[in-house]
């Protein structure tokens, strides 16, 4: 895409600088778009600068330009008048040097005038070279990185890239099976085997994958192991067998605690302390033989001590006592015997059943631990009762759970029932434990390797590769496919009719012409054709202008589809193509760009797609003007600062080129002739920034020509509002049917503004006065007022025109 041009020197261009010309209000430089309109009125230098773009399309300088200096500069470079015939540009010019060239018969044609056929050197078929031309280019070649042929050349690069990456992943795998099963299992005589292979341990990794695998705890290998150590054991003999007796040591302690006893005759001071009372009677113990003294005070003893003894200490009470020691010797001996309940050790027992019966041992002794407690608390019930036997004692509900108790000792006689089994069965359990442990150790090498996700991308791979070879095997199927067509195609017969066929397709469907045609008639030798324009069948002469352009650009427009421009990213540009048509042929021409060249197209993810690189259009018809206007705008992305979307924008121009004495210059086109559809529109918008008289501060301009702009838009928006009058030329009388008549000063104000300010040869005095910025902001504001109010939807449509918002009261 070309961004700029300096002109040293080319015909009209003398010394254009590109960065010092073309620049924006905000003195910015800017670069030729993807879309670029360019106005300039006749001789102002158009065709001109269409020669300089038309130099890089034939390689060489035009004539009568020897000595001519300029240098382009795009993304591909920069060409200059010394490089023509080097670039890397495809560019495709029209203006009045191409229809010379091509079609010299519109311009003479009386003598030696053709029309050239769309055949290049060794072309004789348009459609058939079109379709060879375009297989050609898909098939491409290595050495231009362009078509079927350079993509092959990937496709292989990418089958062998994608085979070497899954042999590369296949291949790693595979060796790291083979050293652990040669260096870890088939050397660890624990797994007990003499043969193991990258087949074994595959097996054994199926195994590990199976839904009802479990590995082994680090306890359960420890387990396993001691059982690979152990040797045939004795059976444990016996079993165990634990009968608790708290029931009915309870029941026979029941009634003794809570047996109520009174003495003959009770010794208040005793009764009330019950230590003392203890104390009392071990005394009598030692006292009953002395009789007389105190064995403690040697003091004489009272000489009814005994029978007042006796009164309280009763025969029932020696009773009761006696009863509760033989209570607490039963208690006693359940305690005692808790100790030696279970005597079986872990040592009788295999590994594997041995930490089963330490557990299970470990729970009873827990479970015979609360049951030894509650005996614990009846034996103390009990001595507190003896220690007391005139005080009744509760008893606690016990704590232990016989049915635990029994849990655990049928747990144990389990195992030793299991353990005992073992001597028979040892030598097949130590072969199951050999398989468990060689299975927890592939399964603990498969996950420190990552197996399953190796796995997967080696499956991804190999599918990868299979695609990768698919796809080749169908790239070569498609050029081979390709270049057989292209042997059929050079074998068919050549016919250059649908190049003409194309020109009357477009003067047809879009002028209407179906009287004129371009026709491919046999030359005498019937070996070839020639181009021939017909009138109704019969050679057409004295063409007028107007066929002659018609003829000519549809000409241009359907060699865009010859083989060497045909699938290219061209660079267009079309000087002036409406010379001598009428308005009609002028819409016509401009639907013809926008359809074949300026719509997008439609890429499959919705984007646009341009039919072209770039496209100019140089004119210097106003009505040409306003329609290229309407052409589809380009759009093209902008790079998005950092967190924020990119956006798109528009890849389009105005340029403006203007003859000052001999020299031409391109500039940016101003916005008057850039945004505005009509002169109409212009103007109003020049009133409109009048309405606020601080404006005038920024932008003085309106303000000074603000008389002569009211008077031309007063003069075109009243004709059309009332465009009968019975005095056509008073608009004094169309100001007063608009204004109304009851507003003399108004009316009066705006005549002053509208004549005075516009005119000076009645009051040149004016003309050295400064202007009267309130009474124009004024009068703007009255007239933009009634024309609201006049016709809101109007107004509207006005300020829209402008890029104002709406008004609204």
């Amino acid at each position: 895409m070309i961004n700029q041009i300096d002109i040293a020197s080319f015909g009209s261009f003398q010394g254009l600088d590109w960065k010092k010309t073309v620049k924006d209000s905000g003195k910015t430089v800017q670069n030729f778009k993807r879309l670029n309109i360019l106005y300039g009125r006749n001789y102002s230098g158009k065709t001109t600068l269409s020669r300089i773009f038309r130099s890089l399309e034939t390689r060489k300088l035009p004539l009568n330009y020897i000595g001519s200096s300029f240098t382009m500069t795009g993304d591909k470079g920069a060409v200059t008048h010394t490089g023509l015939a080097a670039h890397n540009y495809d560019v495709r010019v029209y203006n009045r040097d191409f229809v010379t060239d091509n079609l010299s018969f519109l311009v003479n044609q009386e003598i030696g005038g053709v029309i050239k056929t769309f055949a290049i050197v060794g072309e004789q078929n348009k459609e058939i070279d079109d379709a060879i031309a375009a297989i050609e280019a898909k098939l491409g070649s290595v050495e231009s990185k362009a078509g079927l042929r350079f993509d092959l050349e990937g496709k292989k690069k990418e089958r062998d890239r994608t085979r070497t990456a899954h042999t590369t992943a296949s291949s790693g795998l595979e060796e790291k099976l083979r050293l652990h099963a040669s260096e870890k299992i088939k050397k660890n005589r624990q797994y007990g085997t003499a043969v193991y292979n990258i087949s074994h341990i595959k097996t054994d990794i199926a195994s590990t994958r199976q839904p009802d695998f479990v590995a082994l705890t680090t306890e359960q290998q420890g387990s396993k192991l001691n059982l690979l150590k152990q040797e045939a054991l004795p059976d444990v003999t016996g079993t165990l067998a634990i009968s608790l007796k708290l029931e009915s040591l309870t029941a026979t302690a029941t009634p003794l605690l809570s047996k109520a006893i009174t003495p003959t005759k009770a010794i208040e001071e005793l009764l009330k302390d019950s230590a003392l009372q203890m104390w009392v009677k071990q005394g009598m113990g030692h006292h009953r033989e002395k009789r007389d003294t105190c064995a403690f005070c040697r003091q004489d003893l009272p000489h009814d001590i005994w029978q007042v003894l006796d009164e309280h200490f009763s025969k029932e009470s020696g009773d009761l006592e006696t009863a509760l020691d033989a209570a607490i010797s039963s208690v006693t001996d359940e305690i005692a015997t808790i100790a030696g309940l279970n005597a079986f050790t872990g040592t009788q027992f295999y590994a594997e059943e041995r930490t089963a019966f330490e557990a299970s041992s470990k729970a009873l002794a827990q479970a015979l631990g609360v049951y030894k407690k509650d005996l614990e608390t009846l034996k103390k019930a009990l001595e507190t009762r003896k220690n007391n036997l005139f005080q009744p004692v509760s008893l606690k509900s016990p704590l232990h759970d016989a049915t635990e108790i029994e849990k655990h000792v049928a747990d144990i006689n389990a195992l030793i029932t299991k353990s005992n089994g073992k001597t028979t069965t040892l030598e097949k359990d130590k072969t199951a434990a050999r398989l468990a442990l060689r299975l927890a150790d592939v399964f603990a090498f498969v996950e420190a390797i990552t197996y399953d996700k190796e796995v997967k991308n080696i499956a991804t791979l190999s599918t990868t590769a299979e695609k990768a070879g698919t796809a080749l095997t169908n790239a070569e199927k498609e050029i081979r496919d390709a270049e057989a067509e292209v042997q059929t195609l050079r074998a068919k017969q050549k016919d250059e009719r649908k190049g003409a066929e194309r020109v009357n397709a477009l003067l047809n469907n879009f002028f209407g012409h179906d009287g004129i045609k371009l026709e491919a008639r046999e030359e005498a030798d019937k070996a070839s054709v020639k181009f021939e324009i017909t009138r109704n069948g019969k050679s057409a002469y004295n063409l007028s202008e107007g066929e002659c352009s018609l003829i000519a650009f549809c000409y241009f427009m359907a060699k865009l589809d010859d083989p060497e421009s045909k699938g290219k990213e061209l660079i267009i540009y079309i000087d002036d193509p409406i010379s001598s048509l009428d308005g009609n042929h002028i819409f016509f021409m401009y639907s013809l760009i926008e359809s074949l060249i300026a719509k997008p197209l439609k890429n499959a993810d919705g984007s646009n797609k341009y039919r072209y690189k770039q496209l100019f259009i140089s004119t210097h018809n106003l009505d040409f003007l306003k329609y290229l206007k309407r052409l589809s705008i380009p759009m093209k992305k902008m790079p998005a600062a950092e967190g924020a979307k990119a956006k798109s924008v528009s890849d389009h121009e105005h340029f403006m080129i203007e003859r000052n004495g001999a020299s031409s210059n391109i500039m940016l086109m101003p916005s008057y002739l850039k945004d505005y559809i009509t002169e109409f529109h212009y103007l109003f918008h020049q009133i409109y920034k009048c309405k606020d008289q601080a404006a005038a501060a920024e932008n003085h301009e309106p303000f000074f020509g603000f008389g002569n702009n009211l008077r031309k838009f007063l003069e075109a928006f009243l004709f059309f509002k009332f465009p009968y009058h019975d005095d056509k030329s008073d608009s004094y009388e169309r100001i007063k049917k608009f204004f109304g008549e009851d507003e003399d000063t108004a009316i009066v104000l705006i005549n002053r503004l509208n004549n005075e300010f516009s005119h000076l040869e009645s009051v040149p005095d004016r003309g050295f006065k400064p202007v009267e910025i309130p009474e124009i902001a004024k009068v703007a504001n009255y007239v933009l007022d009634k024309i609201y109010i006049s016709d809101k939807a109007q107004y509207n449509s006005l300020l829209k025109s402008i890029n104002e918002p709406e008004r609204v009261d």
